[in-house]
């Protein structure tokens, strides 16, 4: 994330470095042979062969249009951490390494010449940069562009950002602000640009770990690094690389930025514009620099498709005109739409690319569209409680903020009988069911299904329950909850129907129970609910987390730790963080192989102490026109990948 990273807003993404793109033009209609045999006097001709089928025809044949909702919060690398933003930079922008095709646990070098050199002690990371690399804009991509960027993100490091990812495993510290509160603040800049070396005459980069830190090449392929161009950042306005004045571009705004809605990478489309409410569009980057396939029947050169547009089209009901019609190339649909979607799916493939037709469904023979279905996740869904409501300036949110009826107090979840009650009231099946058409799985604490230290037997520790939900509503802050009532309202972003869907099984619950007990349902734009996120002005909020790399610290650190996205936002007591922050650290020490225990130990705390209505891991369906080629889908990728692997024509 999606990112996400990521905060996933979606799951879709317009990817770089990784296709299989066929160019082919509409197949062309053999006209039937005529009669060979001369029919007797008086007789009918016998009935010509039917004609082959008629390929439809391919509407924008050089522009690939993908119409979903969401609107990035922002284009700068070091700022994005939502998978509305992450979808748009890889268009654009490139890392040392990537993942080989759909596997995401084996990698190929991109920027890098090859894969680096690991010194014995996991410590020490060295790789050699590709020469003859340009920028878009016309720079020279030099090794000291990558080590800049790695240095720009740790010193930007704004609230709700990125930068811990990259600030954990390179200097030992969760943000800048600590580093520099024990160093002083030139010291901690100067100790992060320590941390990634370079040297432009040799063209290598040299990463120096305090620590071997186990899934740090899954780190680097996720994007934590993306190579920007140095001076061009310095001609916008942007910082120079000096420590004497990094405060400056410490934890901008996401307009301050002055990488916000501009891009200038090495990929293989060129960023072209962006219209806030309308699209995003690129331009294909005719001087590309991959000449040879990273692997085997990989792509390389200039992409098949000329141009990519991702409309911003927040309702349904529209984005699934654009696709019958064939003015959407690819569609995202939230998965309650998924039966109407299959009524214009031909090819329904229980696949990750269309390599075995074997797993090739018919759904309609009239169908315009295909279909893969069952795709796995590292991404989930979760409502998150906040223990203490922000309301400097007044909070509409959480309404009179008193106990009249009318609100409900800051406070109002940090009693664990109120949050066992809402997830007692919460219809899980039913959620999943709406939501999901019952493709998902129920979550039991942060750790996802099939990693280390997941625990499938906590997801019924708080089953829907109406009877015992209104038996905790009456324990709830010493029977205040239940005599008193309350109104709060929960937002969810525009578009996103299955976040809707959550917060009205939430709603139908909760004021089943007592008539006094009022929820509203609100929707606002992505920029708008991920700020009011950040900044805890939400009682709760319903939002995804698609991995940053694939490992159980990357889950049970932002969902416990003092430092993490999520928890620290739902300011848990400091008994509770401490507690978390132990465990997290005693569990990271632990080589994976001998961690399960542990992992599980913190999953069980994390369900026991009520910390979230823990939902859904969704399987993913995708949806695109039959004319789409090169196909194929990576889980680590928090959206469909579109652009350079694509091409439209009939095979």
């Amino acid at each position: 994330m999606f990112r996400n990273k990521r905060w996933l807003l979606i799951t879709n993404l317009v990817i770089v470095v990784v296709l299989v793109a066929t160019a082919c033009a509409p197949t062309e209609v053999t006209p039937p042979a005529a009669p060979t045999d001369t029919p007797a006097p008086g007789e009918p001709p016998p009935p010509a062969e039917p004609p082959e089928p008629t390929a439809r025809e391919i509407k924008n044949p050089n522009t690939g249009i993908y119409a979903t909702y969401g609107e990035p919060e922002s284009l700068d690398p070091s700022y994005e951490y939502d998978t509305a933003s992450y979808s748009q930079i890889f268009n654009v922008y490139e890392t040392l390494v990537w993942w080989e095709r759909e596997a995401y646990d084996k990698y190929v070098p991109v920027l890098a010449e090859e894969m680096p050199e690991i010194s014995d002690d996991g410590m020490t990371w060295n790789f050699k940069v590709r020469e003859g690399i340009k920028f878009h804009e016309g720079g020279d991509l030099t090794p000291e562009d990558i080590a800049y960027s790695f240095w720009r993100t740790m010193i930007q490091d704004r609230a709700g950002g990125p930068s811990w990812v990259v600030l954990e495993p390179l200097t030992g510290y969760y943000a800048i602000e600590d580093i520099a509160e024990e160093m002083g603040d030139e010291a901690a800049c100067e100790f992060v640009k320590s941390s990634v070396t370079f040297d432009n005459d040799a063209m290598t980069v040299t990463i120096n770990l305090p620590a071997p830190f186990g899934p740090f090449m899954d780190i680097l392929a996720s994007g934590w690094g993306v190579a920007m161009d140095k001076s061009w950042v310095e001609d916008l306005g942007g910082w120079d690389g000096d420590c004497a004045n990094w405060r400056d571009y410490h934890d901008p705004e996401d307009v301050e930025s002055v990488l916000y809605n501009v891009m200038n990478g090495t990929g293989p489309y060129k960023f072209d514009h962006w219209t806030p409410g309308e699209e995003l569009a690129y331009v294909r980057n005719d001087d590309y620099w991959l000449t040879e396939p990273l692997w085997e029947g990989g792509p390389s050169g200039p992409a098949a498709v000329e141009r990519i547009v991702w409309k911003i089209v927040d309702e349904w009901g529209t984005r699934y005109a654009m696709f019958e019609a064939g003015d959407a190339d690819k569609v995202m649909v939230d998965m309650q739409y998924a039966t109407q979607a299959d009524e214009l799916v031909k090819e329904q493939w229980d696949a990750t690319d269309e390599s075995d037709p074997s797993k090739m469904t018919i759904l309609n023979e009239d169908g315009i569209a295909k279909s893969f279905v069952n795709l796995g996740s590292v991404g989930t869904a979760d409502v998150f409680f906040n223990f203490g409501v922000e309301t400097e300036g007044g909070n509409d949110y959480i309404g009179s903020g008193e106990w009249d009826g009318q609100g409900i107090p800051p406070d109002f979840f940090s009693d664990i009988h109120v949050r066992k009650a809402f997830n007692h009231c919460f219809d899980i099946e039913t959620y999943v069911e709406e939501a999901y058409l019952g493709e998902a799985l129920r979550r039991s604490g942060p750790v996802i299904e099939g990693m280390v230290g997941h625990d499938p037997d906590l997801v019924d520790m708080w089953e829907y329950d109406l009877a015992k939900c209104e038996e905790e509503f009456k324990l709830a802050w010493d029977g205040q909850v239940w005599e008193n009532g309350f109104f709060f309202v929960i937002t969810y972003n525009s578009g996103n129907d299955q976040r809707r869907t959550a917060a009205e099984v939430i709603e139908a619950g909760v004021e089943s129970v007592n008539p006094n007990f009022s929820i509203g349902v609100l929707d606002v734009p992505w920029p708008t609910y991920l700020q009011l996120m950040v900044r805890g002005r939400l009682p709760l909020f319903i939002i995804g987390w698609h991995e940053d790399y694939h490992h159980p610290h990357n889950w049970v650190f932002p969902y416990m730790h003092s430092q993490g996205t999520f928890s620290s936002w739902q300011r848990f007591p400091q008994e509770l963080y401490d507690k978390y922050d132990a465990g997290i650290a005693e569990c990271l020490a632990t080589p994976l192989e001998e961690a399960a225990a542990c992992y599980e130990g913190l999953q069980a705390m994390a369900m026991e102490d009520v910390i979230d209505i823990f939902m859904v891991q969704p399987s993913l369906r995708h949806y695109m026109q039959d004319w789409v080629q090169g196909y194929y889908f990576n889980a680590a990728y928090p959206s469909p990948a579109w652009g350079y692997r694509f091409s439209k024509g009939y095979e």
